[in-house]
């Protein structure tokens, strides 16, 4: 009973978190737009929370494994980030105030996910539960949350600012009754240098950042450059919503998938859905392709969030787990969104948007080739790692 009791709890506080997140984070860069920012500026400030999140990170994941209670820590984000959210519709179209608290906001905001996946990796391993079904209930809140906030912004766009920080608030009242979870360099430490003793995680690691650089530029600038296309909000929203919910198949069985064909073939496959789908987005974008778009989601970006999360939780030393988990977040996040947001931003400035997406396309082949090449699935995947205080 307490197990089940344990399930739905978390189940509840995922959705909550990623209702949140699907009334903001594909709808802030048309906020930015609204108030007369351009394409650079909006990389910018997409780049300056990227960049704030490459620092604290594994500044926060490091605190995370040494701290007596891990949870302690994801309260406090989750509190702060609610509070400051508010210091962005505050800061108007003054850019550089808006440059400075883009940067605090991302500062705890970053944390939130990493943190959450660390807590609940364990406690489903104590459990006997599954991670990605848990994962599918946060998902299952993105989606529903899309399509709300998708017609509500469609009448207001300073909407997304209470929203997001109510359902912040709320997951963060939730979050008082997840099991605790210690940090398991409370009493020894060990250096984070060690993660990167393993070639494949590396490689792993290489593969990833490349390819979610271009789902970076993707996150930026798919709003504006729909909108452009003649897209309205509310059909962004639904497009959103449909990327979501292509993503149920995989997470339900996410296990067997992973069993079956191991990290090696998973992510080659992900890369090359992703080609396809930028190469799509560089055509002639109508509704019906734009949605069409958003059912590859699915095989992309979900796909190597869970597999990343299940490769840290099954390989990496239990005193490095969180660090682990927020050098994932890194990669797929703050470094590729980075990369993406700015690079992206200078070249959409100078050449559009629509030939961006076909570069986007490119550069997935190439790394789904190299990584193809250099990877070697055969050598066994356990990480040797050597922990010591």
């Amino acid at each position: 009973m307490a197990r089940k009791t344990t399930y739905v709890y978390m189940s509840m506080y995922y959705s909550l978190v990623f209702m949140a997140l699907g009334a903001f984070s594909n709808y802030i860069p048309i906020y930015y737009n609204d108030i007369n920012l351009d394409h650079f500026q909006i990389g910018l400030l997409s780049t300056a929370g990227a960049i704030t999140a490459m620092i604290a990170q594994p500044r926060w994941g490091l605190a995370a494994d040494r701290a007596a209670s891990k949870n302690r820590l994801l309260l406090i984000s989750l509190l702060l980030t609610s509070i400051l959210v508010w210091t962005l519709p505050a800061a108007g179209s003054q850019f550089w105030v808006l440059f400075a608290c883009t940067v605090v906001f991302g500062a705890v905001q970053c944390v939130i996910n990493p943190l959450g996946d660390t807590i609940t990796l364990e406690i489903s391993r104590k459990s006997g539960f599954n991670f990605s079904r848990i994962r599918t209930a946060g998902s299952v809140g993105y989606a529903l949350m899309a399509v709300i906030a998708g017609w509500l912004l469609d009448r207001n766009l300073h909407y997304m600012f209470p929203l997001f920080s109510g359902l912040v608030f709320v997951a963060f009242l939730l979050a008082w009754g997840i099991p605790k979870v210690e940090g398991h360099q409370h009493k020894a430490k060990v250096q984070l240098k060690q993660l990167f003793t393993s070639r494949k995680l590396v490689l792993i690691y290489l593969y990833t950042l490349v390819v979610n650089c271009t789902l970076g530029f993707f996150t930026t600038f798919q709003a504006v450059y729909s909108k452009e296309q003649g897209m309205s909000t509310a059909l962004i929203g639904i497009g959103v919503s449909i990327g979501s919910i292509s993503q149920f198949p995989f997470m339900l069985f996410f296990q067997p998938l992973y069993r079956r064909f191991g990290i090696f073939k998973i992510l080659l496959c992900s890369g090359i859905i992703l080609a396809v789908r930028w190469l799509l987005f560089s055509g002639t974008l109508s509704p019906a392709v734009y949605l069409a778009t958003w059912v590859l989601h699915g095989g992309t970006f979900m796909l190597f969030y869970l597999c990343l999360a299940e490769y840290v939780s099954t390989h990496v030393p239990k005193e490095l787990k969180a660090s682990g988990q927020m050098m994932n977040s890194l990669t797929m996040n703050a470094i590729s969104r980075t990369l993406g947001s700015l690079l992206g931003g200078l070249y959409a400035g100078w050449f559009g948007i629509r030939s961006g997406f076909m570069v986007s396309s490119i550069i997935c082949i190439a790394a789904v080739a190299l990584f193809w090449y250099y990877y070697r699935p055969n050598d066994g995947e356990k990480l040797e790692m050597e922990v010591s205080a």
